[in-house]
């Protein structure tokens, strides 16, 4: 029985080693895939998930069999679709009324990425590691694409009604089409979490990231932050 124990004992051991990264050793591991993109807004809830590219290579030094530390540089399109709806309430010199405004289109951030993370390789499968960090991106352009709606709404005793179309461009139903530029902060700062699993120096990655920094720095800011899923197939290269 003792015999038995003990060599289950080093098979796991074996195994264990096996699983973990090389102490000492640098890789650098080429990465493209696709992210799951959004924005966080305690403010609207109107944005809606997107699809963009991503791609980069990240560089890892092994610290001992189960710990590694990678940097990264990572092309990364990121953004949201906007959809929704929203009413706000004012009064001018002819009393109360609603500005209530429909939306549709989609706001476009590019950035580097450098993300800076710990890896964290467990013994319990063989090729299988968890990530989290620190990350920095550098706006690379941003454009914002819109169409709205705005219908002002006045009150009458207790009740409001659309008014018609007008002369007046503050009454009636106002149509607007517009694109924008530089609208998202230069700098984004942020946490990535993620897992991987790694067969045969073919690595699939998954991580989220949440955004800390507000990006909108137009006059009237939203409180928007990054969010995205980010999904990669990469291949290890030791150096």
């Amino acid at each position: 029985m003792k015999k038995l124990i003990t060599v289950l004992l080093c098979i796991c051991f074996t195994m264990t080693l096996a699983a973990q990264n090389e102490k000492g050793q640098f890789s650098i591991k080429p990465m493209a895939g696709v992210n799951i993109s959004t924005f966080g807004s305690p403010t609207f809830d109107v944005y809606k998930t997107t699809y963009k590219f991503t791609g980069g290579a990240e560089i890892e030094y092994g610290i001992n069999p189960w710990l590694g530390a990678s940097l990264g540089v990572i092309y990364s399109q990121q953004g949201a679709k906007i959809e929704g709806a929203m009413a706000l309430y004012g009064e001018d010199d002819k009393g109360k009324l609603i500005n209530y405004s429909t939306m549709i289109g989609k706001l476009n951030c590019n950035y580097l990425n450098l993300p800076l993370l710990a890896n964290i390789y467990l013994p319990i499968i063989k090729g299988l590691s968890l990530k989290a960090g620190l990350q920095v991106g550098i706006l690379t352009g941003d454009k914002t694409k819109m169409d709205t709606q705005t219908t002002v709404i006045r009150p009458i005793e207790d009740d409001y009604v659309i008014k018609e179309p007008t002369h007046n461009p503050d009454e009636g139903i106002i149509g607007l089409s517009y694109t924008l530029t530089d609208v998202c902060k230069t700098f984004d700062f942020g946490i990535p979490i993620g897992i991987s699993y790694e067969y045969k120096n073919i690595s699939l990655d998954a991580r989220y990231y949440f955004g800390l920094t507000k990006i909108d720095k137009t006059e009237d800011p939203d409180n928007a932050r990054n969010r995205y899923l980010s999904i990669t197939l990469g291949y290890r290269l030791k150096l």
